[in-house]
């Protein structure tokens, strides 16, 4: 053996039997050494190859195969390294107590819970939608949507594309790249996809109706996607001017009058191929497309609109049935309405909240020291409406 003989020599060299202080045993020590360290090299290549390839396996589309929903972030989405897929909180979460208000609130890249906690919301820039869902918070910005989770790490869920909405009890997303809508279950883990569906150039999810996805058109107005019938290709109904939220009979929209000019409050059916209206009134209540926040009540009876120094409930069915049946709330603020309940919207109107009811009351909550001038409410999307 090369050992035996390299032994031998440097024995008959010193003319002595080997000793503890051994040169031939130190060569060969190192050598046994060198050679282990290279032997853990190569496996921890290998193993660092088999994570790439699986990795981009994930990322790129292996498990996103029809009937093979998969977790984490969505395929063809731009995520830059695998170390940006779940993000630390720099601090741990803030404690805190019942701040009143109701809602948790968005005051720059921090989220201030309504029991008085703040998390970072980081890995997006500058945050521009935020929701609170089931385990967590949905937020996004012009880099990225992220799922954030209570202990403040967040993981990504999609990439720079804004055309993205959610389900009514927050446990599904809607969104597209290029010419394809996805659909996926939403959680702490990331996203399970379920379906994926080629669609016109130029639409992008602005809603769910059970398992109907309402798709917005800037051409063409609102049509609709059956995801039980895919191959069916949505039909815009150019009279829909506006989609404000769902209701247990469909949709809730502002309608352009056949053959007029007037704009009118309406429920919508999503059967027979395209939005359509079913009934209709409150075409004289100044409504707009552009509707400033509020959309519908969890349950689809009320919609509320900012209007300048005032916030607008409306009775939807009151008013589809022809009566008068609208309140309006001061709030000189430019916060966006949310909702708190069934009964209960929340705006700002200066340095504190204002809570207005459905039943003509109105309090005030100030807000939590801190809060920047740009703050937020953030829409809760915890429970699906009764009877969907």
């Amino acid at each position: 053996m090369l050992e035996d003989e390299l032994r031998d020599m440097f024995a008959a060299r010193v003319d002595t039997s080997p000793v503890a202080d051994d040169p031939a045993g130190r060569v060969i020590m190192r050598g046994r050494v060198s050679r282990r360290r290279r032997a853990v090299s190569s496996l921890a290549a290998v193993a660092a190859a088999l994570v790439l390839v699986t990795a981009g396996a994930a990322s790129l589309g292996a498990g996103w195969l029809p009937g093979r929903p998969s977790a984490g972030p969505a395929a063809g989405f731009d995520v830059d390294s695998l170390a940006e897929v779940t993000v630390g909180p720099a601090q741990p979460p803030t404690p805190g107590r019942d701040t009143g208000i109701g809602l948790d609130l968005r005051s720059g890249d921090q989220l201030w819970t309504s029991d008085g906690r703040r998390l970072r919301l980081d890995g997006v820039g500058e945050v521009t939608r935020t929701y609170r869902v089931p385990g967590g918070w949905v937020y996004a910005g012009a880099r990225q949507v992220r799922f954030l989770r209570p202990d403040g790490t967040s993981v990504a869920l999609s990439g720079e594309d804004d055309r993205w909405a959610l389900s009514t009890d927050g446990n599904r997303l809607a969104f597209q790249l290029d010419t394809t809508l996805y659909v996926a279950r939403v959680g702490p883990t990331g996203l399970a996809l379920t379906d994926h569906v080629e669609v016109p150039t130029g639409t992008w999810p602005v809603a769910f109706a059970g398992e109907r996805v309402v798709l917005s058109d800037s051409d063409r107005g609102y049509g609709y996607l059956d995801l039980a019938a895919p191959d069916r290709r949505p039909t815009p109904n150019p009279d829909v001017l506006a989609v404000y939220g769902v209701r247990d009979d469909g949709l809730a929209g502002l309608v352009r009058q056949e053959r007029g000019t007037r704009l009118c409050l309406a429920s919508l059916a999503t059967t027979g191929g395209k939005p359509r209206p079913v009934r209709s009134g409150g075409c004289g209540l100044g409504l707009r497309a552009e509707n400033s926040g509020g959309g519908l009540t969890p349950d689809g009876r009320w919609l509320a609109e900012r209007r300048g120094a005032e916030v607008v409930l409306i009775d939807v069915d009151g008013v589809l049935d022809g009566r008068n049946a609208v309140l309006s709330c001061p709030a000189a603020g430019a916060v966006p309405p949310v909702w708190v309940d069934d009964r209960t919207v929340a705006t700002g109107d200066g340095g504190q909240v204002v809570r207005c009811r459905t039943d003509g009351t109105r309090e005030t909550v100030p807000l939590p020291d801190g809060v920047t001038e740009d703050w937020e409410l953030v829409p809760r999307l915890t429970a699906a409406p009764a009877g969907r």
